[in-house]
């Protein structure tokens, strides 16, 4: 969530046949559709867990891609749009507690993202991408803590047969192409941004130090995330 999702998907569904791509809603509602679109599907797009793929679908997907943000960005993102999502589902994917995510909504619109960082609410979004990229593609290890998660999270990202990174989008769209042997270009666009972020925003050097700390982990991952991409990029450029 909140690392350009929407224009992936975007750039994604352009390439694919559009009876041929799963929404969101087939892919919560799958009793209400025929099987056939599932086994024939070739593209689903969406924040979705791994427990989603094993039980709902009757084909597994062979290809699973993500993408990683900038920790300290993807914080003040995701504080952005709790303020406009009252049912920001990821909040109770990590917490099992439905209830906070209305809650959250309700006090980010009224408070700060300084007063937040002091909220016990903002404590579920530390080393979000660690933990949602871990639990997400697995159940998993969930006593574990966030820099036990680390090693977990590594493996399933470099596992992966994409990933790409949100601040080298145009970069990441090469690359996919290129990996998914897309002979049709995917269309560059950007979507869903953060619609309630004043143009005038700026963190204090106190908060901005304060996310810091809390998304710790999550800036080592996303260091191995850069140089595994480079990588990855530099063998694509010298393979063509």
């Amino acid at each position: 969530p909140k690392t350009a999702g929407t224009s992936v998907t975007t750039a994604l569904t352009s390439a694919f046949p559009e009876d041929r791509t799963l929404t969101p809603y087939q892919l919560n509602n799958v009793r209400k559709h025929p099987p056939e679109i599932y086994m024939n599907a070739e593209l689903m797009c969406g924040h979705f867990t791994h427990d989603v793929y094993g039980k709902r679908l009757p084909r597994q997907p062979d290809f699973i891609l993500t993408f990683l943000r900038e920790p300290v960005e993807h914080f003040v993102s995701l504080y952005f749009h709790l303020r406009i999502d009252p049912t920001f589902t990821y909040t109770t994917r990590l917490t099992e507690q439905k209830e906070f995510a209305e809650e959250i909504h309700l006090f980010t619109r009224e408070h700060s993202i300084e007063d937040f960082l002091q909220s016990p609410f903002s404590r579920i979004f530390d080393n979000f991408q660690t933990r949602y990229l871990v639990r997400g593609l697995t159940s998993n290890y969930g006593d574990y803590s966030d820099a036990q998660l680390l090693p977990v999270a590594e493996r399933l990202l470099l596992d992966l047969p994409y990933f790409g990174i949100t601040e080298r989008f145009d970069d990441s769209l090469a690359l996919l192409e290129s990996v998914m042997g897309l002979e049709k270009g995917l269309n560059l666009h950007r979507a869903n941004r953060s619609r309630n972020k004043p143009r005038n925003f700026s963190l204090t050097n106190q908060a901005k130090a304060e996310i810091g700390v809390r998304t710790g982990v999550d800036t080592i991952l996303y260091e191995l995330a850069i140089n595994a991409f480079n990588a990855r990029l530099s063998a694509h450029h010298s393979a063509t």
